[in-house]
Formats: C-alpha cells, sequence, structure tokens
C-alpha cells in the first residue's frame, strides 16, 4: 500500500457532518474515511427523542458520505454490534492488516461511550492520533504517551525542566489573564534555573556540535564533577524535543540563541509521571494543579 495513505476513522454523531470537514484543516491528506457506527442506531424506537437523535445521527453520517464523495475520498461504514470491544477490535484488526502502511486518525466526537472506548483503547495498536470534542465546541488532539515517556519522566532533570517551562508559562498566563500564546523561554535563562536543581546521572554523552553556552560557576559546597555542562543539558533538551514534549524555536531576531515552550503532551506527561519527591520545584508545580 502506499505509504502516504491517510486513513480516518470517525465514530458516528449527529454532528459527524460538521466536525468532518473541519479535520481536513489538521489533517489534509487524508485519503480514506471510515465510519464506526453503533448498529441500534439503525433501529426503530418506539420513544420519539430517541429515535429523533437515531435518525439525527444516520443523516449525518450520509451527509458527511456526501462531502467524502465530492472529494473522491472512499468512504466505508462500519457497523458495530455489542459488545463493542471485540466488535472494533476485529474491524480495526481487519483494517490494519488492509492498510499496512498508512497513518491513522481518529474524531472520537460522537457516537456512545462503549464505542468510543472501544476505538481509544485499540487507536494505540495501529499508532493512531486521537482526537475529541469533550465538552469544547471542536475536536482537539488527546495526547498520547508512547512507550518511552514514562521512562523520559524517570529522569528528574526531565522533570526539572517541564516544571520551570511550566511554571513560567502559568506566571505569564496570571500577568495577562491568559491572552497571550505560551511563553517561549530562552535557553540561557532556562539552562540557569535547571543548573539550580541538576541530579547527575551515572553516565552522560556529550556532543561535538554542542554550544560553549555561558560559563555557571560551581555552587558551594558542590564539585565541578557535579555540575551541569551545556552538553549534558543540550541532551536533555534534544530528548524532551523528540519525544514532542517540548517545542524548540530561535529567539526572536536570532539564529544562534534557542528558546523552549512546553507542549500540551509535555504537560500531560509532567501530570501523569512526574515524581513530588524529585524537588520541591516539581512536588509545588504538581500541587498547583
Amino acid at each position: 500500500m502506499d505509504r502516504a495513505e491517510h486513513v480516518h476513522i470517525i465514530s458516528a454523531g449527529e454532528k459527524t457532518h460538521i466536525a468532518y470537514p473541519a479535520m481536513f484543516r489538521e489533517y489534509p491528506a487524508i485519503s480514506r474515511t471510515i465510519v464506526f457506527t453503533d448498529s441500534i442506531v439503525y433501529e426503530g424506537s418506539t420513544d420519539p427523542v430517541t429515535e429523533r437523535h437515531r435518525l439525527a445521527v444516520r443523516n449525518a453520517v450520509a451527509a458527511a458520505q456526501e462531502i467524502s464523495a465530492s472529494l473522491s475520498i472512499p468512504f466505508i461504514r462500519e457497523r458495530v454490534v455489542p459488545p463493542a470491544y471485540r466488535s472494533v477490535r476485529s474491524a480495526l484488526a481487519r483494517i490494519r492488516q488492509q492498510h499496512p502502511k498508512a497513518q491513522f486518525t481518529f474524531d472520537l466526537s460522537g457516537g456512545s461511550k462503549e464505542l468510543c472506548l472501544a476505538l481509544f483503547a485499540f487507536a494505540l495498536w495501529v499508532g493512531g492520533e486521537v482526537s475529541a470534542s469533550f465538552d469544547e465546541k471542536t475536536a482537539r488532539r488527546v495526547p498520547q504517551p508512547d512507550r518511552t515517556v514514562s521512562s523520559l519522566l524517570s529522569n528528574p532533570n526531565h522533570q526539572t525542566i517541564l516544571a520551570i517551562l511550566l511554571m513560567r508559562r502559568d506566571a505569564k498566563k496570571k500577568e495577562t489573564s491568559g491572552t497571550v500564546p505560551p511563553l517561549w523561554v530562552s535557553r540561557q535563562y532556562l539552562y540557569r534555573q535547571v543548573f539550580s536543581y541538576y541530579i547527575p546521572s551515572r553516565t552522560k554523552k556529550t556532543d561535538p556540535g554542542d554550544p560553549p553556552g555561558p560559563v555557571v560557576r560551581p555552587g558551594k559546597g558542590r564539585t565541578p564533577g557535579a555540575e551541569l555542562s551545556q552538553a549534558t543539558f543540550s541532551g536533555f533538551m534534544r530528548t524532551l524535543r523528540d519525544a514532542g514534549l517540548v517545542e524548540e524555536d530561535y529567539v526572536r531576531d536570532s539564529q544562534k540563541e534557542k528558546s523552549y515552550r512546553i507542549t500540551d503532551a509535555g504537560e500531560t506527561a509532567f501530570r501523569f509521571f512526574s515524581d513530588p519527591s524529585t524537588s520541591s520545584l516539581v512536588r509545588s508545580m504538581l500541587e498547583s494543579f
């Protein structure tokens, strides 16, 4: 199959036809759409409210199919019979076999709780990105850790870096009542802050390409070997960046000085995997949530 193939999976709801075209702003390369619908939606009901809901879902799916046809995107319907867990597992396993190289995305903004939970449970098995509207008007991507995130956060220095970025972001939000984008923190400032909390690891690797950066003198009572080097700090930031926990950019009007800010996935990882016993800084940030 084409490595560029993009399979978009939707849990059917009353507003599927509204959410579907909006997803193309986030995923313009969608090449196949598959809608999972609870089988009971296609059954009649003597209750007027229930029947109106089921009819609205059916109409929304039909409208989404028309949108897909206008874009020449294949549109497939999957009916999910109880128990949803087994039904969804079988269907997704089959779809994965049919499209082994495809990118998978999920919009779980509609459908029953059982349907959405089943799709979410198996999204990780196909490496899928998940979006949901929750109680908001538009869908947002749900941050999902990969298998390495919890181990990354076992490094206390990674926890410290994320805590500092969170602290600076929250301080800026309070100053501006949340009216500005998340604050970018310069590498130099972040390095100096992390320096005070640095906990040496047993092994450290250096990269010849790391910048020398400013020299920070050893703190009182600490030996030079226990100090945070620029090379070690670069390794921390590279690891967090590659894991999608922080964003990296250059300071405005500079092509040398880098700056960083925490991502939604970074905040989620910090909340889930940080240890309050790491430091007073980490503990205070965890208690502030």
